[in-house]
């Protein structure tokens, strides 16, 4: 009948928006960026390998520990990709109130962060920072630094994941860090056949007429009446046309009166 033709239509469209809604934010990456934190204990060349990444002297570099104690940003453009790159504190046991707000800021970033780029002393090799190895998983970049003082093994792994050497002082290894970072974001932002979704309103307004498009599909199933599965159709169609471009009345008048002051 009617119903059932209707259901196996808005089934094809469910299913993409299923595909469109699970591309862990590539739209929304490709706009604003792939972010990427440097995360690792005090005095392992953080702040080193940061600035020689964004080429300038943006992170203060200190023999001292817990110099730095809130999060440094920089913009990077790598193969055409957009990457925010972050250099965290030092993790470890903190000295201080304001060391402590340090590390809880840099393990909020790592757990927000796309990509992380772990960095153990390649001299204190194989004893590795714990409290670093413990977050480092499959989307984690593992960097051994210091690798002008020591030579640390070709197949070296933290965590499982294989170790990328570098020295941060003398610029060895940078270039191909730099290369595999690259790599990760195409990956991670790599184009797809579909359009993507740049904006978080636009995926909000999909995921809203998803969850009406499954609302009717349960309404299908319980044979609840062509009233309510009609209008969970209608909602979802309305959700859609905040992307499209197609807004009724009602919607124009609830922007209005929600986000603006009407006198009398």
């Amino acid at each position: 009948d009617l119903i059932n033709t209707a259901a196996a239509k808005a089934r094809a469209v469910a299913d993409e928006m299923d595909a469109h809604l699970a591309d862990r934010r590539r739209g929304e990456r490709l706009r604003d960026g792939l972010r990427a934190a440097i995360i690792g204990a005090p005095n392992v060349g953080k702040s080193s390998l940061f600035n020689m990444l964004v080429q300038r002297d943006a992170a203060i570099v200190s023999d001292a520990a817990g110099t730095t104690r809130d999060v440094i940003e920089a913009h990077l453009d790598l193969g055409g990709y957009p990457v925010l790159l972050a250099d965290t504190a030092g993790l470890g046991r903190a000295e201080g109130g304001v060391e402590a707000e340090g590390m809880q800021r840099a393990l909020a970033r790592a757990a927000g962060a796309d990509l992380k780029i772990a960095v153990f002393d390649a001299a204190a090799w194989p004893g590795m920072d714990a409290a670093t190895t413990r977050i480092v998983d499959g989307d984690t970049l593992v960097v051994l630094n210091k690798c002008d003082l020591v030579s640390p093994p070709t197949d070296a792994t933290v965590g499982g994941m294989r170790a990328v050497a570098v020295s941060a002082k003398t610029g060895e290894g940078v270039d191909n860090l730099l290369k595999i970072i690259t790599e990760k974001a195409a990956s991670i932002c790599s184009p797809a056949e579909s359009p993507a979704l740049t904006r978080a309103r636009h995926r909000a307004a999909l995921e809203e007429s998803r969850a009406a498009l499954g609302r009717f599909f349960e309404a299908v199933n319980e044979e609840r009446g062509p009233e309510i599965t009609a209008e969970e159709l209608r909602l979802a169609q309305r959700a859609l046309g905040r992307i499209t471009g197609r807004v009724d009345v009602e919607d124009l008048l609830d922007v209005i009166f929600s986000d603006f002051c009407i006198g009398k």
